[in-house]
Protein backbone atom coordinates (compact mmCIF):
# COMPACT_ATOMS: atom_id res chain seq x y z
CA UNK A 1 0.00 0.00 0.00
CA UNK A 2 1.20 3.66 -0.57
CA UNK A 3 -0.03 6.48 1.94
CA UNK A 4 0.87 9.66 1.40
CA UNK A 5 0.56 12.05 4.20
CA UNK A 6 0.12 15.63 3.95
CA UNK A 7 0.91 17.96 6.25
CA UNK A 8 2.06 21.51 7.05
CA UNK A 9 6.03 22.08 6.94
CA UNK A 10 5.85 22.67 11.08
CA UNK A 11 7.86 20.35 13.60
CA UNK A 12 4.38 20.51 15.82
CA UNK A 13 1.92 19.26 13.08
CA UNK A 14 4.96 16.77 11.58
CA UNK A 15 5.89 15.06 14.77
CA UNK A 16 1.88 14.47 15.82
CA UNK A 17 1.99 12.35 12.03
CA UNK A 18 5.40 10.25 12.66
CA UNK A 19 4.21 7.41 14.89
CA UNK A 20 1.27 6.27 12.61
CA UNK A 21 3.42 6.82 9.67
CA UNK A 22 6.41 4.54 10.91
CA UNK A 23 3.47 1.83 12.13
CA UNK A 24 2.80 1.89 8.72
CA UNK A 25 6.30 1.69 6.84
CA UNK A 26 6.82 -1.19 10.16
CA UNK A 27 3.98 -3.49 8.45
CA UNK A 28 5.74 -3.23 5.00
CA UNK A 29 3.95 -0.10 3.40
CA UNK A 30 5.54 2.57 1.13
CA UNK A 31 5.13 5.94 3.20
CA UNK A 32 5.63 9.87 1.37
CA UNK A 33 5.51 12.80 3.07
CA UNK A 34 3.79 15.63 0.91
CA UNK A 35 4.72 19.21 2.63
CA UNK A 36 6.92 22.30 2.04
CA UNK A 37 10.55 21.85 0.04
CA UNK A 38 12.57 23.27 2.32
CA UNK A 39 10.97 21.12 5.24
CA UNK A 40 12.48 18.33 3.32
CA UNK A 41 15.22 17.65 5.03
CA UNK A 42 13.35 17.17 8.24
CA UNK A 43 11.27 14.51 6.28
CA UNK A 44 13.79 12.49 5.12
CA UNK A 45 16.13 13.19 8.46
CA UNK A 46 13.39 10.97 10.08
CA UNK A 47 13.53 8.48 7.48
CA UNK A 48 10.49 9.01 4.88
CA UNK A 49 10.32 9.96 1.10
CA UNK A 50 9.94 13.69 0.36
CA UNK A 51 7.46 15.36 -1.95
CA UNK A 52 7.55 19.31 -2.27
CA UNK A 53 4.40 20.82 -2.30
CA UNK A 54 2.64 23.76 -1.06
CA UNK A 55 4.28 26.83 0.54
CA UNK A 56 8.00 26.57 0.57
CA UNK A 57 8.71 27.25 4.49
CA UNK A 58 11.31 25.40 6.70
CA UNK A 59 9.29 25.54 10.16
CA UNK A 60 11.13 28.57 11.56
CA UNK A 61 8.31 30.60 12.57
CA UNK A 62 4.46 30.72 12.47
CA UNK A 63 4.01 29.42 8.76
CA UNK A 64 0.89 31.79 8.29
CA UNK A 65 3.04 34.82 8.80
CA UNK A 66 4.71 33.58 5.91
CA UNK A 67 1.72 33.62 3.50
CA UNK A 68 1.61 36.80 1.39
CA UNK A 69 -1.65 37.47 1.58
CA UNK A 70 -1.92 36.97 5.16
CA UNK A 71 -3.05 40.33 6.12
CA UNK A 72 -5.70 40.87 3.70
CA UNK A 73 -7.47 36.96 5.06
CA UNK A 74 -6.83 38.10 8.28
CA UNK A 75 -8.82 41.79 7.98
CA UNK A 76 -11.62 39.57 6.02
CA UNK A 77 -11.91 36.38 8.45
CA UNK A 78 -14.03 37.04 11.90
CA UNK A 79 -11.82 38.91 14.49
CA UNK A 80 -11.42 35.68 16.45
CA UNK A 81 -7.79 34.66 16.77
CA UNK A 82 -8.72 31.06 16.12
CA UNK A 83 -10.98 32.03 12.76
CA UNK A 84 -8.58 33.97 11.53
CA UNK A 85 -6.07 31.36 11.66
CA UNK A 86 -8.68 28.68 10.21
CA UNK A 87 -9.26 31.18 7.38
CA UNK A 88 -5.43 31.02 6.37
CA UNK A 89 -5.16 27.31 6.35
CA UNK A 90 -8.08 27.18 4.32
CA UNK A 91 -7.69 30.20 1.78
CA UNK A 92 -3.91 30.78 2.05
CA UNK A 93 -1.91 27.47 2.16
CA UNK A 94 -4.94 24.92 1.18
CA UNK A 95 -5.03 25.68 -2.78
CA UNK A 96 -1.12 25.71 -2.47
CA UNK A 97 -1.04 22.35 -1.71
CA UNK A 98 -3.88 21.10 -3.53
CA UNK A 99 -2.33 22.25 -6.99
CA UNK A 100 0.93 20.25 -6.56
CA UNK A 101 -0.93 17.55 -5.10
CA UNK A 102 -3.61 16.60 -7.83
CA UNK A 103 -0.50 16.39 -9.90
CA UNK A 104 1.70 14.48 -7.30
CA UNK A 105 -1.58 11.37 -7.11
CA UNK A 106 -1.55 11.55 -10.86
CA UNK A 107 1.63 10.44 -10.80
CA UNK A 108 3.09 8.63 -7.71
CA UNK A 109 -0.73 7.18 -7.46
CA UNK A 110 -1.47 6.59 -3.42
CA UNK A 111 -3.77 3.89 -2.50
CA UNK A 112 -4.78 6.50 0.70
CA UNK A 113 -4.11 10.21 1.68
CA UNK A 114 -3.83 10.81 5.57
CA UNK A 115 -3.54 14.74 6.11
CA UNK A 116 -2.85 16.25 9.45
CA UNK A 117 -6.35 18.26 10.84
CA UNK A 118 -4.81 21.39 9.30
CA UNK A 119 -4.29 20.51 6.01
CA UNK A 120 -7.10 20.66 3.47
CA UNK A 121 -4.95 20.56 0.13
CA UNK A 122 -4.79 16.52 0.86
CA UNK A 123 -8.86 16.27 1.24
CA UNK A 124 -9.28 18.48 -2.10
CA UNK A 125 -6.71 16.13 -3.97
CA UNK A 126 -8.34 13.02 -2.80
CA UNK A 127 -11.86 13.89 -3.46
CA UNK A 128 -11.11 14.92 -6.81
CA UNK A 129 -8.75 11.62 -7.15
CA UNK A 130 -11.18 9.40 -5.97
CA UNK A 131 -9.03 8.32 -3.21
CA UNK A 132 -10.10 7.74 0.72
CA UNK A 133 -8.63 9.83 2.71
CA UNK A 134 -7.99 9.98 6.37
CA UNK A 135 -7.34 12.72 9.31
CA UNK A 136 -5.20 12.53 12.48
CA UNK A 137 -6.81 14.64 14.85
CA UNK A 138 -5.57 16.75 18.27
CA UNK A 139 -6.86 17.41 21.54
CA UNK A 140 -9.35 19.24 19.97
CA UNK A 141 -11.49 18.52 16.73
CA UNK A 142 -11.00 21.50 14.42
CA UNK A 143 -14.26 21.55 12.64
CA UNK A 144 -13.60 23.26 9.75
CA UNK A 145 -17.31 22.34 8.03
CA UNK A 146 -18.55 24.25 11.22
CA UNK A 147 -16.19 26.87 11.82
CA UNK A 148 -15.84 28.27 8.40
CA UNK A 149 -18.22 26.30 6.02
CA UNK A 150 -18.01 29.25 3.13
CA UNK A 151 -14.31 28.96 2.86
CA UNK A 152 -14.66 25.15 2.61
CA UNK A 153 -17.12 25.42 -0.11
CA UNK A 154 -15.25 28.26 -1.75
CA UNK A 155 -12.62 25.81 -2.08
CA UNK A 156 -13.89 22.64 -3.18
CA UNK A 157 -15.49 25.13 -5.86
CA UNK A 158 -11.57 26.54 -6.68
CA UNK A 159 -10.74 23.07 -7.99
CA UNK A 160 -14.27 21.85 -9.83
CA UNK A 161 -15.78 19.93 -6.95
CA UNK A 162 -19.52 19.73 -6.99
CA UNK A 163 -20.82 21.38 -4.23
CA UNK A 164 -21.43 19.79 -0.54
CA UNK A 165 -24.13 21.33 1.21
CA UNK A 166 -24.23 18.84 3.76
CA UNK A 167 -20.78 19.60 4.36
CA UNK A 168 -20.12 16.07 5.33
CA UNK A 169 -17.45 14.77 2.88
CA UNK A 170 -14.12 16.32 5.09
CA UNK A 171 -13.99 13.50 7.83
CA UNK A 172 -16.54 11.22 6.05
CA UNK A 173 -13.97 7.89 6.08
CA UNK A 174 -11.34 7.74 8.85
CA UNK A 175 -9.99 9.81 11.55
CA UNK A 176 -7.64 8.72 14.17
CA UNK A 177 -7.69 9.87 17.95
CA UNK A 178 -4.58 9.56 19.73
CA UNK A 179 -5.57 10.69 23.43
CA UNK A 180 -7.20 9.16 26.11
CA UNK A 181 -10.78 8.16 26.45
CA UNK A 182 -11.62 10.74 29.16
CA UNK A 183 -10.24 13.45 27.19
CA UNK A 184 -13.63 14.47 25.37
CA UNK A 185 -15.28 17.98 24.76
CA UNK A 186 -18.61 18.40 25.88
CA UNK A 187 -20.61 19.75 22.76
CA UNK A 188 -17.71 19.24 20.33
CA UNK A 189 -18.39 15.52 19.63
CA UNK A 190 -15.71 13.80 17.15
CA UNK A 191 -16.79 12.88 13.53
CA UNK A 192 -18.23 9.13 13.38
CA UNK A 193 -15.48 7.58 12.09
CA UNK A 194 -12.85 8.13 14.83
CA UNK A 195 -11.08 5.44 16.58
CA UNK A 196 -8.95 5.71 19.37
CA UNK A 197 -5.24 4.15 19.71
CA UNK A 198 -2.40 4.45 21.85
CA UNK A 199 0.62 6.30 19.98
CA UNK A 200 3.96 6.81 22.08
CA UNK A 201 4.75 10.84 21.19
CA UNK A 202 7.27 11.48 18.58
CA UNK A 203 9.92 14.20 18.77
CA UNK A 204 13.30 12.79 17.73
CA UNK A 205 13.46 14.72 13.97
CA UNK A 206 17.15 15.91 14.81
CA UNK A 207 20.18 14.87 16.20
CA UNK A 208 19.19 16.36 19.74
CA UNK A 209 20.05 14.69 22.51
CA UNK A 210 20.18 14.75 26.63
CA UNK A 211 22.61 17.90 27.38
CA UNK A 212 25.65 16.85 29.57
CA UNK A 213 25.00 19.07 32.51
CA UNK A 214 21.39 16.95 33.07
CA UNK A 215 23.25 15.08 35.02
CA UNK A 216 24.85 17.98 37.70
CA UNK A 217 21.26 19.52 38.25
CA UNK A 218 20.99 20.18 42.14
CA UNK A 219 18.83 18.12 44.06
CA UNK A 220 14.89 18.69 44.12
CA UNK A 221 11.77 18.44 41.51
CA UNK A 222 12.87 19.38 38.12
CA UNK A 223 9.93 21.23 36.23
CA UNK A 224 10.11 21.50 32.09
CA UNK A 225 9.16 24.83 30.86
CA UNK A 226 7.99 25.27 27.01
CA UNK A 227 6.35 27.14 24.29
CA UNK A 228 6.60 24.58 21.46
CA UNK A 229 8.08 25.11 18.38
CA UNK A 230 5.48 27.71 16.64
CA UNK A 231 5.17 29.86 19.54
CA UNK A 232 8.16 30.51 21.15
CA UNK A 233 8.97 33.68 20.36
CA UNK A 234 7.46 34.79 23.65
CA UNK A 235 10.08 36.60 25.32
CA UNK A 236 8.14 38.37 27.53
CA UNK A 237 6.84 34.36 28.64
CA UNK A 238 9.86 33.45 29.10
CA UNK A 239 10.96 36.16 31.11
CA UNK A 240 8.23 35.53 33.55
CA UNK A 241 8.89 32.01 34.10
CA UNK A 242 12.44 32.64 34.84
CA UNK A 243 11.22 34.97 37.14
CA UNK A 244 9.09 32.89 39.03
CA UNK A 245 11.56 30.32 39.24
CA UNK A 246 14.09 32.77 41.37
CA UNK A 247 12.25 32.52 44.52
CA UNK A 248 11.02 28.68 43.98
CA UNK A 249 12.67 25.34 45.43
CA UNK A 250 12.65 23.70 42.47
CA UNK A 251 14.64 23.44 39.40
CA UNK A 252 13.74 24.84 36.09
CA UNK A 253 15.02 23.31 32.55
CA UNK A 254 13.55 26.00 29.81
CA UNK A 255 13.68 25.56 26.22
CA UNK A 256 13.41 28.43 23.88
CA UNK A 257 13.77 27.08 20.61
CA UNK A 258 16.28 26.39 17.76
CA UNK A 259 16.19 30.23 16.53
CA UNK A 260 16.16 31.54 19.72
CA UNK A 261 19.78 32.56 21.59
CA UNK A 262 19.69 30.92 25.22
CA UNK A 263 22.60 33.52 26.16
CA UNK A 264 19.83 36.32 25.49
CA UNK A 265 18.42 35.66 29.08
CA UNK A 266 21.94 36.53 30.89
CA UNK A 267 23.08 34.49 33.36
CA UNK A 268 20.89 32.00 35.55
CA UNK A 269 21.12 30.57 39.03
CA UNK A 270 22.62 26.68 38.95
CA UNK A 271 18.93 25.69 39.66
CA UNK A 272 17.85 27.44 36.35
CA UNK A 273 18.83 25.76 32.61
CA UNK A 274 17.70 27.46 29.52
CA UNK A 275 18.57 25.33 26.25
CA UNK A 276 17.00 25.68 22.44
CA UNK A 277 15.94 21.84 22.12
CA UNK A 278 15.60 18.64 24.18
CA UNK A 279 13.42 15.99 22.85
CA UNK A 280 10.91 15.51 25.73
CA UNK A 281 10.77 11.99 25.42
CA UNK A 282 14.43 11.75 26.87
CA UNK A 283 13.79 14.44 29.01
CA UNK A 284 10.52 14.03 31.02
CA UNK A 285 11.25 10.65 32.39
CA UNK A 286 13.52 12.97 34.94
CA UNK A 287 10.76 15.89 35.61
CA UNK A 288 8.17 16.30 37.89
CA UNK A 289 5.90 18.78 36.16
CA UNK A 290 5.32 21.03 32.67
CA UNK A 291 4.65 24.09 31.83
CA UNK A 292 3.66 24.88 28.46
CA UNK A 293 1.78 26.38 25.57
CA UNK A 294 -1.51 23.88 25.50
CA UNK A 295 0.14 22.27 22.30
CA UNK A 296 -1.03 19.03 20.96
CA UNK A 297 2.60 17.55 21.22
CA UNK A 298 3.58 18.56 24.67
CA UNK A 299 0.20 17.51 26.32
CA UNK A 300 0.46 14.28 24.69
CA UNK A 301 4.12 13.72 26.05
CA UNK A 302 2.84 14.78 29.76
CA UNK A 303 -0.23 12.41 29.14
CA UNK A 304 2.65 9.58 27.99
CA UNK A 305 4.99 10.14 31.42
CA UNK A 306 1.32 10.92 34.05
CA UNK A 307 2.62 14.49 34.88
CA UNK A 308 0.67 17.76 35.80
CA UNK A 309 1.01 20.35 33.88
CA UNK A 310 0.61 24.40 33.88
CA UNK A 311 -1.01 25.59 30.42
CA UNK A 312 -0.19 28.98 29.71
CA UNK A 313 -2.22 29.23 26.13
CA UNK A 314 -0.20 31.75 23.54
CA UNK A 315 -2.57 31.95 20.67
CA UNK A 316 -3.09 28.93 18.66
CA UNK A 317 -6.80 27.95 18.25
CA UNK A 318 -6.44 24.88 20.06
CA UNK A 319 -4.49 25.87 23.00
CA UNK A 320 -7.12 27.63 25.09
CA UNK A 321 -9.38 24.53 24.73
CA UNK A 322 -6.51 22.57 25.94
CA UNK A 323 -6.26 24.44 28.89
CA UNK A 324 -9.55 24.78 30.13
CA UNK A 325 -9.74 21.00 29.60
CA UNK A 326 -6.65 20.07 32.00
CA UNK A 327 -8.05 22.15 34.35
CA UNK A 328 -11.42 21.04 34.35
CA UNK A 329 -10.10 17.35 34.52
CA UNK A 330 -8.12 18.45 37.48
CA UNK A 331 -4.75 17.42 35.88
CA UNK A 332 -3.18 21.21 36.01
CA UNK A 333 -3.71 24.77 36.11
CA UNK A 334 -4.61 26.80 33.46
CA UNK A 335 -3.31 30.61 33.74
CA UNK A 336 -4.97 33.01 31.48
CA UNK A 337 -2.88 36.10 31.16
CA UNK A 338 -0.80 36.78 28.00
CA UNK A 339 2.36 37.32 29.56
CA UNK A 340 0.94 35.31 33.18
CA UNK A 341 2.59 37.01 36.09
CA UNK A 342 5.47 35.58 37.98
CA UNK A 343 3.47 35.42 41.25
CA UNK A 344 0.71 33.17 39.32
CA UNK A 345 3.41 31.00 37.76
CA UNK A 346 5.21 30.14 41.26
CA UNK A 347 1.87 29.63 43.15
CA UNK A 348 0.80 27.34 39.91
CA UNK A 349 3.91 25.48 40.29
CA UNK A 350 3.79 25.21 43.80
CA UNK A 351 0.42 23.49 43.39
CA UNK A 352 0.94 21.31 40.59
CA UNK A 353 4.33 19.89 42.63
CA UNK A 354 2.43 20.23 46.55
CA UNK A 355 -1.12 18.35 45.86
CA UNK A 356 -1.32 15.00 45.16
CA UNK A 357 -4.50 15.31 43.14
CA UNK A 358 -2.68 16.75 40.24
CA UNK A 359 -0.40 13.63 39.58
CA UNK A 360 -2.95 11.55 40.73
CA UNK A 361 -5.28 12.90 37.86
CA UNK A 362 -2.19 12.78 35.15
CA UNK A 363 -1.60 8.85 35.97
CA UNK A 364 -4.77 7.95 35.41
CA UNK A 365 -5.00 9.54 32.17
CA UNK A 366 -1.26 7.96 31.72
CA UNK A 367 -3.25 4.50 32.24
CA UNK A 368 -6.06 5.00 30.24
CA UNK A 369 -3.56 6.32 27.09
CA UNK A 370 -1.38 3.03 27.29
CA UNK A 371 -4.62 0.72 27.20
CA UNK A 372 -5.61 2.18 24.10
CA UNK A 373 -5.19 -0.34 20.95
CA UNK A 374 -2.20 -0.30 19.43
CA UNK A 375 -1.36 1.18 15.96
CA UNK A 376 -1.54 -2.12 14.39
CA UNK A 377 -4.75 -2.01 14.84
CA UNK A 378 -4.86 1.45 13.27
CA UNK A 379 -2.70 0.27 9.96
CA UNK A 380 -5.42 -2.92 9.59
CA UNK A 381 -8.12 0.14 9.71
CA UNK A 382 -6.23 2.13 6.90
CA UNK A 383 -5.63 -0.88 4.90
CA UNK A 384 -9.40 -1.78 4.56
CA UNK A 385 -9.78 1.73 4.04
CA UNK A 386 -7.55 1.90 1.48
CA UNK A 387 -9.37 -1.10 -0.28
CA UNK A 388 -12.02 0.72 -0.71
CA UNK A 389 -11.94 2.85 -3.84
CA UNK A 390 -14.32 5.64 -4.35
CA UNK A 391 -15.73 7.25 -8.03
CA UNK A 392 -13.96 9.51 -9.30
CA UNK A 393 -15.86 12.90 -8.77
CA UNK A 394 -13.98 15.03 -11.78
Amino acid sequence: MKALFTVQPTFGHFHAMVPLAQALTEHGHWVAFATGRSFGPVIRQAGFAHFPCGLDFDGSKDILEALPEWGSIQAAAPPDTGLQQLHGFVRGLAPRMATDLISLVESWRPDVIVRDPLEFGGYIAAERGGLPHATILWATYISARALCPHALEELRSQFGLPANPERDTLDRYLAFDFMPPSWTFPGMPYPPVTHRFGATPFDLSGPDGLPDWIEHIPDGPIVYATLGTTFNRATDTFRAILDAFRELDANLLLTVGRWMDPAAFGRQPDHIRIAQYIPQSLLLPRCSAIIFHGGYNTLMSALWQGLPVVVMPQGGGDQQPTGWRCASLGMGVLLEDNPPDAEAIRDAVRGVLEQPGYRMKAQSLQRELRALPPLSEAVYRLERLARERVPQLV
